[in-house]
């Protein structure tokens, strides 16, 4: 054996060949299909749900209910205290703003504040 022949043979690979995907996988039935289209409908429509506000299906929300005598309020712009008074409680309105001042120690809201309903 020469040199050069051995390096030929150093160098030699084996040759590369494509195998064929074996034939044991088929595509889905037209019943898998059919559930499959249903469910990834579902989920559309129930992602489509979750995106529109509650308030659009009738519902209201913690942010948006009204005061309630024992819970804290957050005063939002153009509340004073008559207006949460009457709002809490439309019967006793006049009494509860004066508790309300008294508790705040003023008669002036800020938009932001955090106001005790007794």
């Amino acid at each position: 054996m020469t040199v050069a022949y051995e390096l030929e043979f150093e160098t030699y690979r084996p040759q590369l060949y494509v195998v064929p995907d074996p034939s044991g996988r088929t595509a889905p039935s037209p019943r898998v299909r059919r559930r499959r289209i249903a469910l990834g409908a579902v989920v559309v429509a129930l992602l489509a749900l979750l995106a529109l506000p509650i308030r659009s299906l009738g519902g209201s929300t913690l942010a948006q209910a009204g005061p309630a005598q024992g819970q804290e309020y957050i005063v939002k712009v153009g509340d004073t205290l008559a207006s949460i008074a009457n709002r809490a409680d439309p019967a006793h309105a006049a009494s509860l703003t004066g508790q309300i001042a008294r508790e705040t120690g003023t008669s002036l809201v800020v938009p932001g504040e955090h106001i005790f309903i007794p």
